[in-house]
């Protein structure tokens, strides 16, 4: 989405992702950044370097091995020392990503106010950290090869593992003394939902309205109602992917009082209508977005490494095996076996490049029950037998 301005001593970017999308890429920062934010969110794993990063006017320092996540109100940039040199990856994905390998939308709310409690910077220790450069350094190959189908599943498999990994280190974070600034844009985000007026953020924060919107402003260049007007469209594109859930509700849940302003505020930045942005953009992806069909991957991807049979996972979503199987099929061309397979391989793909341990070892590991399965599924996945592989 593309706001009236930008914020101040920065530039806007955006790369206007559709829900289910993500962009990955390496970089070498050498100099210091000017200050900006992006309406995605984005995961950033630091491989090499130190230097400082600024969110909100808050400076913390960075080293190797550390994960940041910048949500859309951090504005932010690095400050490198002259000489000095940062290798970092950057992963950047919409909101509608993350709720969808978090989430499901009884449970919007609670992720929104969960995500953003959060501290930005976590350390990583260095198996994690091996991990998460080397699922970074396959998917970055996968999506340069156009021929590779269905990378919707390879974009929930790298969200869900940095999302647990920052999950896991949060109490290592870095501690932070958010400003009364950060509070102000922090407490619009969490809070969108409600019939949020400036007056309620002056009350809860204990500062006066003027001075509220005067933080506002320095911060941002933008005035309370541009930005809140910003987090609940931002928030409302993202639960645009449920197709459970009517734009009118939509509009609901992010706070419109009535479905007019909603579709007014949303064409506004869009330049199309709620509806019509859910037809052109969201039905043009292989995948159909629906809650059960993600509840689905995000439960097979967390029990994949252990016996985990279909009708564990009909237990575990409250569906029949039926519909289980019939939205697989529908959505992502796979049954639950192929599905289970699928992951298992990848885990082992990758713990093969990060554990010194025997083929057969790892194919135990991941769960498959005898090494000639794992060869089998190894092969349909990758193209040649796992002893075959490039390292």
């Amino acid at each position: 989405m593309k706001p009236t301005f930008p914020y101040i001593s920065s530039d806007y970017f955006s790369d206007e992702f559709k829900p289910s999308q993500l962009s990955i890429w390496q970089e070498t920062v050498t100099k210091t950044q000017q200050k900006h934010y992006r309406d995605e969110i984005e995961f950033i794993i630091v491989q090499s370097g130190n230097c400082e990063i600024e969110i909100n006017n808050t400076l913390i320092d960075i080293e190797t091995g550390d994960l940041i996540q910048l949500m859309p109100y951090h504005i932010n940039r690095f400050i490198v020392k002259s000489g000095k040199k940062l290798q970092i990856f950057r992963i950047r994905f919409s909101i509608g990503l993350l709720l969808l390998t978090s989430t499901n939308q009884t449970m919007y709310l609670k992720a929104i106010r969960n995500i953003d409690a959060n501290m930005p910077v976590v350390h990583l220790n260095l198996r994690s950290r091996k991990t998460a450069i080397f699922l970074c350094t396959e998917i970055k190959h996968e999506k340069e090869n156009p021929m590779v189908e269905n990378q919707e599943l390879l974009h929930i498999s790298l969200i869900s593992f940095l999302n647990y990994s920052y999950t896991k280190f949060q109490n290592q974070s870095k501690p932070i003394k958010q400003n009364i600034a950060w509070q102000c844009l922090q407490y619009i985000q969490i809070h969108h939902q409600e019939n949020l007026t400036i007056r309620n953020v002056s009350i809860n924060l204990g500062i006066s309205e003027q001075e509220t919107s005067t933080l506002i402003k320095k911060l941002t260049n933008q005035s309370f109602k541009m930005i809140l007007n910003q987090v609940r469209i931002r928030n409302a594109t993202a639960l645009l992917q449920f197709n459970e859930l009517s734009t009118n509700q939509i509009g609901k849940i992010c706070g419109y009082q009535t479905e007019a302003n909603f579709y007014k505020q949303f064409k506004l930045i869009h330049n199309v209508t709620p509806n019509r942005f859910r037809e052109c953009f969201l039905n043009q992806n292989n995948i159909t977005s629906s809650t059960d069909s993600f509840q689905i991957i995000t439960t097979i991807l967390e029990n994949c490494t252990k016996p985990f049979t279909l009708g564990d996972l009909a237990n575990s979503t409250h569906l029949s095996k039926n519909a289980i199987n019939r939205l697989l099929e529908k959505h992502f061309q796979t049954s639950f076996k192929s599905l289970l397979n699928q992951f298992r391989v990848q885990f082992a793909h990758t713990l093969l490049k990060t554990l010194e341990s025997s083929i057969n070892d790892v194919s135990l590991l991941v769960g498959f029950s005898d090494p000639s399965t794992f060869y089998r599924n190894y092969k349909k996945v990758y193209g040649v037998n796992p002893s075959n592989r490039q390292i």
